[in-house]
């Protein structure tokens, strides 16, 4: 199930490469990025659909797994 409580706003997200950096980066403040963050569920304390860690930005989980990926690529290459 995807989280029950992400707002619509959540699941506009525009991925992208940083032609310069590599990293790859996205989200927005509505989304929690990856498997590391928590969304809001408290109606009473008013964080129900806002994320308790929006990290929009190039999420380090993500460009961890790319990098491993390109790597054991390379590596089968050899």
């Amino acid at each position: 199930m995807i989280d029950a409580h992400m707002r619509s706003e959540g699941f506009i997200v525009n991925v992208r490469v940083d032609r310069e950096s590599g990293l790859i980066f996205g989200g927005n403040r509505w989304n929690c990025g990856t498997w590391m963050d928590k969304m809001g569920s408290s109606e009473k304390a008013g964080n129900r659909g806002v994320p308790s860690t929006p990290r929009d930005g190039a999420a380090i989980e993500i460009n961890g797994l790319a990098y491993s990926c390109i790597e054991f690529l390379d590596r089968l290459n050899k």
